[in-house]
């Protein structure tokens, strides 16, 4: 009688561990067709997705400077991905964005600064490697990577984390979507 209680709840607990890193967004053109591979790339992430549609453009940021090669519309829930961002990376950072802003409150934003060790304004000029930057980074990285052995240098906006900050952030990041969704 006991190993029938134990295999029930062994099996929702994997319920509900898979349902909590599912895809809750729908990844779209702007005609309104599946934007693939993105959307198989959501749907497979290790980490929580902003809930509901977001619209991807293939093309330059809408009246960002040049060297952008993406860029995400958090009011409109549009991703633009120039040549120089359609990738693994450059998608999940711009998805990082939209989670930033449809997710996450701003004592979580504080945790993220602590954790990181950047204090300062959330959002300022990029070329400053602000919060929100670094924040879209370690979203991105933790998309494409539960775990890291060493400092990861992740190349953009000077975001090089820790195997531990990296554990803290993917793990913050999991948190913000469970108290966002109670």
């Amino acid at each position: 009688m006991r190993l029938p209680t134990l295999l029930v709840t062994f099996l929702l607990t994997l319920l509900c561990v898979s349902a909590e890193a599912s895809a809750a967004t729908t990844v779209v053109t702007p005609d309104g067709k599946a934007a693939q591979p993105y959307q198989s790339w959501v749907d497979r992430a290790p980490v929580p997705t902003p809930a509901g549609t977001v619209t991807l453009a293939f093309a330059g940021c809408p009246g960002g400077p040049a060297w952008a090669s993406g860029c995400a519309d958090e009011a409109t829930r549009t991703i633009y991905l120039g040549d120089g961002a359609q990738d693994y990376r450059g998608f999940f950072h711009e998805l990082g964005h939209i989670f930033d802003a449809t997710t996450l409150s701003d004592d979580e934003r504080q945790s993220f600064q602590s954790i990181m060790r950047r204090p300062g304004a959330w959002v300022a000029d990029a070329s400053s490697s602000p919060p929100d930057e670094w924040f879209a980074e370690g979203y991105s990285l933790c998309a494409r990577h539960r775990r890291i052995a060493r400092t990861y240098v992740a190349g953009n906006y000077d975001y090089a984390p820790t195997p531990r900050q990296h554990a803290a952030v993917c793990a913050l990041i999991r948190q913000s979507a469970r108290t966002s969704s109670a």
